[in-house]
């Protein structure tokens, strides 16, 4: 026997909202992230020093990448 759940399954998965400054403009999604939101902005920082891609997988399931060097700042957001 199945029951209905009130929630989509995507309300449930813990999101924080980022916002990137790129060459091409402003990109703000929400990302799933199980942490805190600064530690994932500090895990952003990181990257973007040493120079690797940035990965996210967004509240959607799909899969986003930016190149560091086109990503000039980041702001992580942890309020739902």
């Amino acid at each position: 026997m199945g029951y209905y759940i009130r929630y989509p399954l995507r309300h449930r998965i813990p999101t924080v909202l980022v916002r990137l400054v790129t060459d091409d403009g402003e990109v703000s999604f929400r990302a799933r992230w199980k942490q805190s939101a600064k530690d994932l902005h500090h895990r952003i920082l990181f990257r973007l020093r040493h120079g690797w891609p940035l990965w996210f997988e967004d509240e959607w399931g799909r899969d986003l990448v930016f190149k560091s060097e086109r990503v000039w700042g980041a702001l992580v957001d942890g309020r739902r």
